[in-house]
């Protein structure tokens, strides 16, 4: 399979299963796994918070933007919630791999996230602390609204809500699908 000439970008609002899901799903393709985060974090030699908290959002869009640009081909890689929100990144990640929206309902979403022990700088208020229930949902509804457009022009799209082990068999078929098709294949 020529999936090793290409890169898999997971993406999807936080709490939609791209950093569980994805080293599972690289080993069934075998590929290598790597998160984006986990790269821009090493980069700067601070975790995200203290990037978000010290340089703004603004300055992490920037460093997220060279990460998913220095990706090379033969790995999934877990995308940041917000990294395709860029026109220029979304283009550049559709020319450059196979993009898959994990698409996860708010409300499910809001239950992962209250779960999460992971501080996340965007679900936080103005004082740094954990939003509400209300709070979160509302912002998450709000996000992804704003998301949803960029979302959507992904190449691929599965619903992350059934078990993990059907969906790695799903995510893995679409993926192994669509380089077929890219490769000019039946």
């Amino acid at each position: 399979m020529q999936l090793r000439k290409t890169r898999v970008f997971l993406t999807g609002f936080m709490g939609c299963g791209k950093s569980t899901l994805g080293p599972p799903l690289a080993d069934e393709l075998q590929l290598g796994f790597l998160d984006l985060d986990d790269i821009i974090a090493e980069r700067a030699g601070r975790n995200l918070a203290t990037i978000f908290a010290q340089d703004g959002e603004a300055h992490f869009r920037a460093l997220e933007a060279a990460a998913l640009r220095a990706t090379v081909p033969g790995f999934v890689y877990a995308l940041g919630g917000g990294a395709l929100v860029r026109e220029d990144n979304l283009q550049w990640a559709r020319r450059h791999g196979i993009i898959v929206f994990m698409k996860v309902p708010a409300e499910e979403l809001q239950r992962r996230l209250e779960a999460d022990e992971q501080v996340r700088p965007l679900l936080l208020d103005a004082r740094g602390q954990r939003l509400t229930s209300a709070a979160l949902y509302s912002r998450i509804v709000r996000m992804l609204g704003r998301r949803a457009p960029y979302y959507q022009r992904a190449h691929i799209t599965v619903p992350s809500t059934m078990a993990p082990s059907m969906l790695i068999g799903a995510l893995a078929g679409a993926v192994g699908h669509y380089a077929v098709k890219l490769c000019g294949g039946p």
